[in-house]
């Protein structure tokens, strides 16, 4: 653990499908609530809770997402029922890990920005 490292949570956004802010914030809720409740007893997990909480959204192509996915990371896979097509792929969760853990599946994504 490095000084100043803490404990947060990434979403990794499919930047390619240009959700609406509602519609992304639908599906980061969803796979928000799958990893509540697979890690709602991990020790970083309940750590996490307790302190800042802090979530942190980037951006990606679909092939960095499936790369993370291929790591066992959680994900959504969409219904299609509004904006975009069934079955895309919009948001891959990492589980609550210290900062420089994630370093490695992460460092060549950037903060999400509408475009």
């Amino acid at each position: 653990m490095e000084k100043n490292d803490e404990i947060v949570q990434y979403y990794v956004v499919n930047k390619e499908l240009k959700m609406t802010g509602p519609k992304m914030a639908a599906q980061v809720s969803h796979v928000a609530e799958d990893m509540a409740f697979k890690y709602q007893h991990e020790n970083d997990y309940l750590q996490w809770r307790q302190e800042s909480r802090t979530k942190i959204i980037l951006g990606g192509k679909e092939k960095d997402l499936r790369k993370l996915i291929e790591l066992g990371f959680d994900f959504i896979i969409d219904e299609g029922r509004t904006e975009i097509p069934k079955n895309s792929l919009t948001v891959v969760g990492l589980k609550p890990m210290w900062k420089s853990q994630a370093q490695k599946y992460i460092k060549r994504l950037r903060l999400y920005r509408e475009e």
